[in-house]
């Protein structure tokens, strides 16, 4: 029992002060966005209104002109529908790859998908659980170099469907327009 402890507490030591050294630059940030989208089948109202955090981290190392990074987007997002107010809850989960076009401005290309919940009824699709794809592109335009705050704009299509979990699963389809403050940590 205490061999085993020895050897946790060293690999803990070693594990702990290699982290430490750890040193070199990898672009990370935090922030929020919000905006607007439009349904794109004609005859369906299907309008989201967004709130969403977004978190950004480099992969590797090094400050590099050209990088990829995972980002993650919790949200929440009131709907207009031919109801009043709806509904969405979920987040976003996938893959950004950076081009430093010049010092604070990034041009980036994103992929990614997640689980969300509807609340909204549509002819289109079910209510419920469902999954959000989403491909884009946007930019992070540096407002200030003394605390590293960034204007971050994206422009994305979007689909949610639920994998044929339920029926109907016709898909609901919107282009959006986001915008919002990131700040690189």
């Amino acid at each position: 029992m205490t061999k085993k402890l020895i050897h946790l507490v060293l690999y803990l030591f070693v594990v702990h002060n290699i982290a430490a050294q750890d040193t070199t630059f990898r672009f990370k940030t935090t922030g929020a966005l919000t905006g607007y989208g439009r349904q794109i089948q004609i005859g369906e109202k299907y309008q989201p209104i967004f709130f969403a955090a977004d978190l950004v981290w480099q992969m590797g190392r090094g400050e590099k002109r050209n990088f990829f990074a995972f980002y993650l987007e919790p949200q929440f997002n009131l709907v207009l529908t031919a109801k009043p107010l709806d509904f969405e809850v979920g987040t976003n989960i996938g893959l950004r790859y950076f081009q430093k076009l010049s010092p604070g401005f990034y041009l980036y290309q994103m992929l990614g998908a997640g689980p969300h919940y509807m609340s909204a009824t549509i002819p289109r699709q079910a209510t419920g659980f469902l999954f959000s794809d989403n491909l884009g592109v946007g930019f992070l335009k540096k407002l200030n170099d003394k605390r590293s705050l960034f204007l971050n704009v994206q422009f994305f299509v979007r689909h949610l469907s639920n994998a044929s979990l339920k029926k109907p699963n016709g898909g609901v389809n919107t282009l959006n327009l986001r915008i919002g403050l990131s700040k690189q940590t």
